[in-house]
Formats: structure tokens, C-alpha cells, sequence
């Protein structure tokens, strides 16, 4: 009874140690699927977090800016080094203190466009940490396509090795029975020594992807699963570009920079008005005043360069104002110039589509034909082989069509938007 209770606890730790052992295995394993290339670049990758400090210090700055409209608390206490007396009531007067809170009540617009340029900074900032987010999901998705068109290269770079290795074998059962020359035998050996160096080279086109991949997403993600087929359906019209333009980040950042720059300029028109506070002052030992309370309205104001400073920045910030919109027209112009062209690139990809998936089929065809016929003498080795070679590489421009296709669907979704979704970005200011 102890023996089968021993055996028994042994069995349990093996078991649990197998399933512990599993566990860590499947953690160590790579991420697969677009989604998780997504999330990791977006989590991982340093310009993205690089750019949500510099949402944080924005913030930071315009919470200062904010306390202009809170009292400010001043505090000023002297020691001298002689003894002072007052004349009149012979009262030490060499640790004079004065202690005063000021409150601004009017300063004419002047704070509250200091904080609308500094909320229009952290505008302009949230809008630039969405177009890095934008272009780093299109860029990983690109990867991620691009890595899945070499693992197709490799794929089909191993049937073609796999059926050279077929055709020198026939060749030389030929061979050894006399029905063929060892020319032919050497031109299959030659020809599956090419087949092996085409294969070699996708293995190193797939290897350079994944470390693309990597260096994007900074963890390792197999890629093997395919492209969510609902990402690669978009509409073909004018619409897909209107909807474009609507959610593109950089035209959005540029909108934000031209509201910057418009508040700068309500900034710089108020920048030289006066400012009223109310301040109240506690006098403490001051020669010739008496110890007491003081409440008084303060008036400010000041004039730079005898205003010439002044009128200066006005230029500057309306010259900027008319920079920033001019900019986000160029910006426009330019993204649906960009749109166009990758819907006319996809629209090209998916004809030539239909007829490399035809001219497939025709060669696959022809080259059944021409191993009857070269098996009945009316064809040569070398015609056989060069068709074989006609068809490996139909098989590639095949695959790089399809991928290219691929590519520009997600580069659309990505400039739409279509991509945020999955990688859990909700909106430009989301976290």
C-alpha cells in the first residue's frame, strides 16, 4: 500500500512537471497572426513611446500654464546687519518682512490664449503620436505581408527542387537503360543545382523579412498564419479616398498645426495687454509703515522695445498661420495623389492576377504535354526542362503578384484607418 501511494506521487509530479514543462514551452513560443504584430509594435516599439512622453510633457506644460489663472504667493524677509530703530516708537526694524498674494482679475485675454495655444500643443502632439502609430502599423503589416510572400517563395522554390530531384532520377533510369544521352543527365544535375540556389536565396529573402519583422514588433512572431481575408476587401471608388482623406492622421496633424499656429496668433495680438490683480500684502517691521494688512488693485503693463517687439511676433505668428494652412493644402494634394496610386496599383495587381492564375493553368497543362511527348520522342530533354523552368517561374510572378496585391490593400487600410481596430488603438489620444 505505501509502495502504490509512492508511485502514485511520483506519476503526479511527473505529470505535473510534463504540463508545467508544456506550459513554458507554448510561452516561449513566437506570437503568430497580424493582430499580435500589431499590438506588439504598438507596445514594443520605442518611437511610439517615445512620442507618448512627449504627449505627457505637453501636458505637464499646459497644466503650468494653467496656474497663471491661480494667486501667486510671495514671501521677502531681510536681516541687517546694524540694528534700526524706529524713531518713533523705538521698535527693531532690522528683520523687515513683507508677505503678498496676488490674484489676476482681468488680463484681457492675455492667459486665456496663453492656455489655448498650450492645449492647441497638446493637439498637435496627440495628432503626431497617431501618425507614428499609423505608420508603424502600416509598416509591420507590410512586413508581416512581405514575410508571408517569401514563406510562399521557399514553398514553392522546395516543389521546385522536389521535382528536379524527380526529373534527374527519371533521367538517369533513361540513362541507365540506354534511351537517353548523359548530356540530358548532366543538364537535370545542372538545372536541380540552379533549383537549389533559387531556394537558398528565398530562405534568406524569408530570414531578412523576419528580421524586418522583428525589428518592428521587437518580438519574435512566426507569421505563418494569413492576412484576415475582411482586410483585403475594400471597395473600388472615389469613396475609399474621400474616407481616406478623412482619416488620415497627417492631414489630421497638419489641421492641428494650422489651429496652433491660429491661436499663436490671438497669443501674440494679446501678448502686450495690461493685466489687473488684486493683491493683499502683510507688512512686517517696514521702516516708516505701520505692521499691518494692505488689500490694493494692481494695474500691469509693460512695452517691449516700445512696441516694436510686439508687432514683430504678430508678423511672425500670421506669417505662420498662413504657412500651416497653405502646408496642409499641399498635404492634400499630395495624400490623394498617394491614394490614387495605390488603388490604381491595387486594381493593376488584381488583373494581373486573373491572368497569372490562367497562364498557370496553361503552363501546368503544357508541361504534362510535353513529358508525353518527350516520353514518346517528339519532344527533347531540353524542351522538357526549359518548360519546367517556364512554369517555376510562372509560379513566382504569381506569388509576388498576389503579395503585391496584398501589400497595397493593407497600406489602404492602414491610411484609413482600417488597422487601428485590430491593434487596439481606439482614437489619437486613447491611453
Amino acid at each position: 500500500m505505501i509502495e502504490f501511494r509512492i508511485a502514485s506521487c511520483c506519476r503526479q509530479g511527473l505529470l505535473i512537471g510534463l504540463f508545467g514543462s508544456a506550459a513554458a514551452l507554448a510561452a516561449m513560443e513566437p506570437a503568430d497572426g497580424l493582430r499580435p504584430a500589431l499590438e506588439a509594435a504598438l507596445r514594443n516599439h520605442p518611437a511610439v513611446v517615445g512620442q507618448q512622453a512627449k504627449v505627457d510633457a505637453r501636458r505637464y506644460a499646459a497644466d503650468g500654464v494653467r496656474s497663471q489663472r491661480y494667486p501667486t504667493l510671495t514671501a521677502q524677509a531681510q536681516q541687517y546687519a546694524d540694528g534700526d530703530r524706529s524713531a518713533v516708537s523705538g521698535e527693531d526694524l532690522s528683520q523687515p518682512a513683507v508677505f503678498s498674494v496676488r490674484q489676476p482679475i482681468w488680463s484681457f485675454g492675455r492667459i486665456k490664449h496663453n492656455i489655448a495655444v498650450a492645449n492647441a500643443q497638446i493637439g498637435t502632439e496627440r495628432a503626431h503620436l497617431q501618425r507614428v502609430r499609423r505608420q508603424l502599423l502600416e509598416a509591420t503589416a507590410v512586413a508581416y505581408a512581405q514575410v508571408r510572400g517569401a514563406s510562399r517563395l521557399v514553398e514553392i522554390g522546395r516543389q521546385n527542387v522536389a521535382e528536379h530531384r524527380a526529373l534527374l532520377a527519371q533521367i538517369e533510369r533513361r540513362v541507365d537503360g540506354q534511351l537517353a544521352a548523359s548530356a540530358d543527365q548532366r543538364l537535370a544535375a545542372t538545372r536541380l543545382t540552379q533549383a537549389r540556389a533559387q531556394l537558398e536565396r528565398a530562405i534568406s529573402e524569408w530570414e531578412g523579412g523576419h528580421e524586418e519583422l522583428f525589428s518592428l514588433t521587437q518580438v519574435s512572431v512566426a507569421a505563418a498564419q494569413p492576412v484576415p481575408p475582411p482586410l483585403l476587401d475594400l471597395p473600388e471608388s472615389n469613396e475609399v479616398v474621400e474616407h481616406a482623406l478623412e482619416q488620415n492622421a497627417e492631414l489630421e496633424l497638419k489641421q492641428q498645426q494650422l489651429g496652433q499656429a491660429e491661436a499663436e496668433v490671438d497669443r501674440a495680438r494679446t501678448a502686450s495687454m495690461p493685466t489687473i490683480y488684486l493683491q493683499a500684502d502683510r507688512l512686517h517691521d517696514q521702516p516708516a509703515l505701520i505692521d499691518d494688512n494692505q488689500v490694493s488693485v494692481v494695474f500691469e503693463a509693460s512695452l517691449d522695445g516700445l512696441g516694436f517687439a510686439g508687432r514683430g511676433r504678430r508678423g511672425e505668428a500670421a506669417a505662420s498661420q498662413r504657412a500651416a494652412r497653405q502646408d496642409l493644402e499641399a498635404v492634400r494634394i499630395e495624400l490623394r495623389r498617394e491614394f490614387e496610386g495605390l488603388q490604381r496599383n491595387r486594381r493593376l495587381q488584381s488583373q494581373l492576377l486573373t491572368l497569372q492564375t490562367q497562364a498557370l493553368d496553361d503552363l501546368e497543362s503544357l508541361l504534362g504535354s510535353y513529358r508525353r511527348q518527350y516520353e514518346s520522342g517528339t519532344k527533347s530533354w531540353l524542351d522538357l526542362m526549359n518548360m519546367q523552368r517556364e512554369l517555376v517561374e510562372q509560379r513566382r510572378q504569381l506569388a509576388r503578384v498576389r503579395n503585391e496585391w496584398v501589400i497595397y490593400s493593407l497600406q489602404l487600410q492602414a491610411r484609413i484607418g482600417g488597422l487601428d481596430s485590430i491593434a487596439g488603438v481606439d482614437g489619437p489620444d486613447d491611453g
